[in-house]
């Protein structure tokens, strides 16, 4: 008789086992839907109390290995009410099979405001009225509760009474509106129904097990080991905690790790920072990247299976993989640790890499309401001259940019490339980013019309030939527009023009990198570096800002 192969598939029924064959059996347990919550996990409590949070790890994967050295336990939900352990360390092969596509709507909005700004609300609601457009609320965000205190990440998102089916539809509707008024209109998405299709993961110890939609992992002893198998070629991470593969878009994907914050922390403050960074860079970037994961709580992939993603867009995240002592130190140093405001809501604790030497307006970096913790603040060491003191106008970013660099970031001797900065593009270079802002000839001129308190322009003229030209706002788009400047605090130069008119090249000359709000971390290395402590340094970034014990 040869080896017995086992088929153990999690469904929604009662306890069964079925001879399939004499040598496969196939064992059904419950199994609870719970594809369409994850689209709407916030934030949970483990055993022990410590709040939880699922964020993505792999998106697009075709196949996926999970295993660990003490062995895997495959669980039939998050709860773990039933599971499979599976000893040694072979792990599993995870496809996916079956897959029905989820459908999302595309709504066209023109505000959004938090849920409780009933004023801004009722304006903006008067203002499209007098356009001729009907606007209905959309609402995002959620309210969640840690250790007794209440936390409020809700807001309100205006629309138009109509969603689209298509992207594209909705992206051209808002493009329109955003010429005719002149106002921001973006498109916000929804999810009507997720993905479905039926997961199988393959055991060499033969054992098949299968599941519809979603399947959880855990290590029994240690981490988990995931390997992908997708877009970006093969990608490796060691993940604390537990995990769970779904079913993505189009028949692909999606591993997240599901772990406790405070274990989550530590893989964001190894990726945020440099590992070497004096003990108060690194609380003060614990506090911050704490602060931040709550707050985007429901704001943000609220169209996909997890709540935080592991891209620079949420949080740069690396799992479990060699983290430094002083890392662990510092998130467990400042364990539960959050920043409010006046309001008592979490502070959107945006970061950076390099300010430049003063850092920016939350509202001229986004179209966002004015925080009153994230204004741009000077990041020149004391007693050195700011050239932006009386404005930022165009000979005030030069005499920045022409005088040596005495910022905190400097002081931290790292990130050297990003303080100041020199880079040419060529229109072949450059061709496909402008024609995505609608740029379709060459460009004969770049004039700066606006800049925000940090010297960053924020909003550009772009001169085609043949005379018409283009008006772009927006400090990341402006960079991407020119192939992903380091930041928009810059100077433009044209190079010697060809028989059109039309430069050879353009020289940008700057400083900083990234949008230049809230924490400056090469600055905050600076800092902790000439002695300032880590309260010290997030008062410095994040003005009127209270250091609050949430847990």
């Amino acid at each position: 008789m040869g080896t017995r192969h086992f088929v153990i598939h999690f469904a929604i029924c009662a306890l069964c086992v079925t001879a399939l064959d004499s040598n496969v059996w196939a064992v059904t347990v419950g199994h609870q839907d719970r594809a369409r919550s994850l689209y709407q996990v916030v934030v949970s409590l483990d055993g022990q109390g410590n709040p939880v949070l699922p964020v993505s790890v792999y998106k697009g994967a075709k196949r996926v290995q999970l295993r660990a050295k003490g062995g895997l336990r495959v669980l039939s939900t998050g709860g773990g009410t039933v599971s499979v352990s599976l000893p040694g360390p072979e792990g599993v092969m995870v496809t996916a099979s079956e897959h029905t596509d989820g459908q999302r709507d595309h709504w066209v909005a023109v505000a959004r405001a938090p849920a409780n700004d009933m004023m801004s609300l009722r304006r903006e609601v008067q203002r499209w009225k007098s356009f001729g457009h009907k606007v209905v609320p959309r609402g995002v965000g959620a309210t969640y509760g840690l250790k007794g205190r209440v936390l409020d990440t809700r807001r309100t998102v205006l629309c138009l009474d109509q969603p689209f089916a298509e992207m594209r539809s909705a992206r051209i509707k808002a493009a329109s509106l955003a010429a005719k008024y002149s106002r921001q209109v973006f498109v916000h998405v929804e999810l009507a129904s997720p993905p479905a299709g039926k997961l199988t993961a393959d055991a060499r110890a033969g054992v098949t097990v299968q599941a519809d939609d979603v399947m959880w992992f855990e290590a029994i002893e240690g981490t988990l080991e995931v390997t992908s198998w997708g877009r970006k070629g093969k990608q490796s991470m060691l993940l604390p905690g537990r995990g769970y593969v779904t079913v993505g878009a189009k028949g692909t994907m999606v591993v997240v790790n599901e772990a406790r914050i405070e274990t989550l922390l530590e893989g964001v403050v190894a990726a945020e920072i440099f590992a070497s960074a004096p003990r108060a860079a690194l609380r003060a970037q614990a506090v911050a990247a704490r602060t931040d994961l709550l707050a985007k709580v429901g704001l943000r992939h609220r169209t996909d299976p997890f709540s935080i993603c592991s891209d620079v867009h949420c949080q740069a995240y690396k799992g479990a993989k060699r983290l430094p002592a002083k890392i662990i130190e510092a998130v467990k140093s400042t364990r539960g640790q959050v920043l409010t405001g006046a309001d008592g809501r979490l502070v959107d604790t945006f970061y950076h890499a390099v300010s430049g030497g003063h850092t920016e307006n939350n509202e001229n970096a986004w179209r966002m309401r004015t925080h009153p913790n994230l204004r741009g603040v000077s990041d020149l060491r004391p007693g050195v001259p700011n050239p932006l003191a009386n404005g930022a106008t165009q000979a005030a970013v030069k005499a920045l940019l022409d005088s040596p660099d005495r910022s905190y970031a400097a002081a931290s001797g790292r990130n050297k490339r990003a303080l100041r900065w020199t880079v040419k593009r060529t229109p072949k270079e450059i061709r496909k980013h402008l024609q995505k802002v609608g740029v379709t000839r060459p460009l004969t001129g770049v004039q700066v019309l606006k800049r925000g308190v940090s010297g960053r322009a924020i909003e550009i003229e772009l001169t085609q030939l043949g005379g018409s030209s283009i008006r772009l706002w927006g400090e990341l788009r402006i960079r991407r527009a020119f192939r992903a400047l380091k930041s928009s605090l810059f100077l433009v130069t044209p190079g010697p023009k060809d028989r059109k008119g039309v430069p050879r090249w353009w020289q940008f000359r700057g400083a900083g990198y990234g949008h230049g709000v809230g924490l400056d971390q090469t600055g905050a290395y600076g800092r902790a570096k000439l002695g300032q402590k880590y309260r010290e340094i997030l008062s410095a970034y994040y003005r009127g800002a209270r250091l609050e014990q949430l847990y």
